[in-house]
């Protein structure tokens, strides 16, 4: 389904010990902020793809991962994903068990030799934290908007320029 915008929105279901949730979520938009806009309560702390705090399981569907600071294959292969770093790009079944699923992901990065504790290449210049409007909607790779998490430009904060009269 579409908004007025033409933002894709799917249905996410997602299993928890204490029960099954369901919420919609844009094209455009990180899973952790939908689920927050939902009323679902979930850990994170950095937003950006590298602490695992929001780790859940990719039971069925397809995602765009590309925004997480640190992604691996490996990762996508055992069905893992992150939250805070994770876009919809057809309707989900996750599972999330808040203690045990960031266990399962850590021990399977400590199996594949995967904790690195230095940003990837390039992976400072893309810093970001929070919510995004995509540039690119990556599951059509079409435009869509752009993003809200970038920071101002001087000139846009006023302080370069023309002076004001």
């Amino acid at each position: 389904m579409t908004n007025e915008g033409g933002t894709r929105r799917f249905r996410i279901r997602l299993e928890r010990p204490e029960g099954t949730f369901t919420f919609d979520a844009a094209s455009d938009e990180y899973l952790l902020y939908s689920m927050i806009d939902a009323g679902i309560e979930t850990p994170y702390i950095c937003e950006q793809g590298w602490c695992l705090a929001c780790a859940a399981r990719l039971v069925s569907g397809t995602v765009d991962r590309s925004n997480a600071l640190t992604v691996y294959p490996q990762d996508a292969e055992a069905g893992f994903l992150l939250l805070c770093s994770t876009k919809p790009c057809s309707d989900l079944v996750l599972m999330l068990d808040e203690r045990q699923t960031r266990r399962d992901m850590m021990q399977h990065r400590i199996e594949h030799n995967q904790l690195a504790r230095a940003y990837p290449p390039g992976a400072r210049l893309r810093f970001r934290r929070g919510r995004a409007t995509a540039r690119v909607d990556a599951c059509t790779r079409s435009a869509t908007g752009t993003r809200t998490d970038e920071p101002a430009t001087s000139a846009q904060m006023g302080l370069i320029g023309p002076k004001p009269t």
